[in-house]
């Protein structure tokens, strides 16, 4: 009976962390890497992928589980927490602020190392500048949308493997990156004209590309395992530039006085309190 009741405990958390994941890609600055870090799963999902066929039942149930929580948060909160930021956007940013900034502790935990060095320095701020310098890319200037025939499924392909270094890397913004090639709006027509074949050929890139990308993180993640979490911090913490950048500047009114600063102040670090308390509790039912 109690074996049972942490098994079903066990697919709740899987499921749960999966919901949050999903849910919270509509944020800008906060990826599902990033989350998936956060919320102590991030090394679980890429052992599953690099190692599927060494475990094909339980890497199977295992991401199914995952996906299910994912796809009700993608198709339910995503929505929610969209509007919240539309209407919000200062106090809701500063709520995933306070949520990535709670994940930092533990993340320097997994970098095995009582004491942080120059080395470990030179790793977070390699990591913090390349993130901060996706963020300011131009978007659109690719434009790898365009073409026909054979030369756009090659485009297609492509694209799906950035996709997936965007969905697997922490910290880098896939609708960002999808922007950045000229794809974002693509991408949107093909869905909301329900082009089958464009669809499918991105889809079966985006999975060859996270195939192809999980083995060689695993291997660094395992290797290299104080510089490579070094540098996911400085992804992590660069990431929140993007947030800076999209929400939070953009809905600072021209015309503020004293009191709207004091409200603004009071209520955001009430949000980010919450949100940096949440994620350590949530950080408790780590899985690594």
């Amino acid at each position: 009976m109690k074996q049972t009741n942490n098994k079903l405990k066990n697919d709740l958390t899987i499921m749960i962390k999966g919901f949050l994941i999903g849910s919270s890609m509509s944020v800008p600055g906060v990826s599902g890497g990033t989350m998936a870090i956060l919320l102590g799963i991030y090394d679980k999902l890429i052992s599953s992928i690099s190692n599927f066929l060494k475990d094909i039942k339980g890497n199977v149930l295992f991401l199914m589980k995952f996906c299910i929580g994912a796809g009700l948060g993608i198709g339910s909160l995503a929505f929610v927490i969209k509007w919240l930021l539309e209407t919000f956007p200062i106090p809701i940013s500063f709520f995933f602020l306070g949520a990535v900034i709670g994940g930092i502790p533990a993340l320097i935990k997994k970098t095995k190392e009582t004491r942080l060095n120059i080395v470990s320095a030179i790793y977070f701020i390699v990591g913090l500048i390349l993130v901060i310098s996706i963020g300011y890319l131009p978007k659109g200037n690719i434009n790898i949308g365009e073409g026909s025939g054979i030369t756009q499924y090659i485009m297609i392909l492509i694209t799906g493997i950035v996709i997936a270094l965007a969905l697997v890397l922490p910290g880098i913004s896939t609708s960002h990156m999808l922007l950045v090639m000229g794809m974002y709006d693509r991408m949107l027509v093909a869905i909301t004209e329900f082009d089958i074949v464009f669809i499918g050929v991105l889809g079966i890139s985006t999975l060859i590309g996270i195939f192809l990308i999980t083995k060689p993180i695993e291997y660094l993640m395992n290797r290299f395992t104080h510089q490579t979490y070094c540098m996911i911090i400085g992804f992590v913490l660069g990431s929140t530039s993007e947030v800076f950048k999209e929400k939070i500047i953009p809905a600072i009114p021209r015309d503020t006085n004293y009191t709207w600063w004091i409200l603004a102040i009071i209520i955001s670090l009430v949000t980010f309190v919450l949100g940096y308390y949440g994620i350590l509790y949530l950080s408790r039912f780590s899985d690594d």
